[in-house]
């Protein structure tokens, strides 16, 4: 049965998991992990719609469960942090919508 991340993920997505079987991906961190190099690869090719993840994910982080929270955090966000440079923060942070900036400095600073 799909989560809501899975399902969310799947629907707004669908070109970032066009090339991996489903059944590759059983959990939401494995979603969330495999989500987060796909977001990686937009934010170095510099498209137009790397925000567009962000947005979404804040949708997920803010109406999500403390499981769903945990695995955003602990899943996508430490993905996106494990590049991070001092010269990349500040873009980084300016895609993402205000209310994840303190979540994503949070996964920063504990990992």
């Amino acid at each position: 049965m799909e989560s809501r991340i899975q399902k969310t993920l799947t629907q707004w997505f669908p070109d970032a998991f066009e090339d991996v079987k489903k059944s590759a991906l059983k959990t939401d961190y494995d979603f969330l992990h495999h989500f987060a190099e796909y977001v990686k690869g937009l934010i170095r090719e510099d498209c137009e719609s790397k925000k567009e993840p962000f947005k979404i994910i804040n949708l997920l982080y803010s109406k999500g469960t403390l499981f769903e929270r945990n695995a955003i955090e602990n899943a996508f966000f430490f993905v996106i942090a494990s590049d991070e440079k001092p010269q990349t923060l500040k873009e980084s942070l300016s895609l993402m919508p205000e209310t994840l900036r303190a979540v994503y400095i949070k996964t920063i600073l504990e990992n």
